[in-house]
């Protein structure tokens, strides 16, 4: 399990903010429910959402285009900007390698004791990726949620 920062910062209280509405549904689906199928509920949720906020945030791009992954890759230079603990390894127009050196999101779920959901977030990745970036392979090493000290994501274009 990765350690827990000393105090909850700035990042941590927004991220649990922003989470609220998260944090209800996962707790009533643990409440509710045996464990795999809550977690293939949520795993089934975050698909959604990830498919969906990125098809928003892409929309004016066609799937399948160098056009789109430039536009992807925009998008994350820009979190980067935003979040000390995303760094961006390597962007070229076939590959986007990110570095996570945290994962507010999981230290959210720990504290309210929700942390067996946290891996249900990350398995949207590969399909999000398939569905909205097709010719995109995905790939990850470490994982902050699986106990890692960070997690790596990087995204291959296949220009096909």
């Amino acid at each position: 399990m990765r350690k827990k920062h000393k105090e909850e910062d700035k990042i941590f209280r927004n991220k649990e903010i922003e989470s609220l509405k998260i944090i209800s549904f996962l707790k009533a689906l643990d409440v509710n429910l045996n464990f795999d199928v809550a977690f293939k509920i949520s795993c089934d949720a975050f698909n959604r959402y990830m498919i969906n906020y990125h098809e928003n945030a892409l929309n004016r791009t066609q799937k399948g285009t160098q056009e789109r992954f430039d536009e992807f890759r925009k998008l994350y230079k820009d979190y980067s900007k935003k979040s000390p603990y995303v760094k961006i390894i390597e962007s070229t127009p076939q590959k986007l390698k990110v570095k996570y050196l945290r994962c507010p999101f999981h230290e959210v779920l720990t504290k309210h004791a929700l942390e067996k959901f946290t891996y249900s977030f990350c398995l949207s990745d590969p399909v999000f990726t398939n569905d909205v970036l097709p010719n995109v392979k995905f790939s990850r090493d470490h994982v902050i949620a699986k106990g890692d000290d960070f997690c790596d994501h990087t995204w291959e274009f296949d220009m096909v």
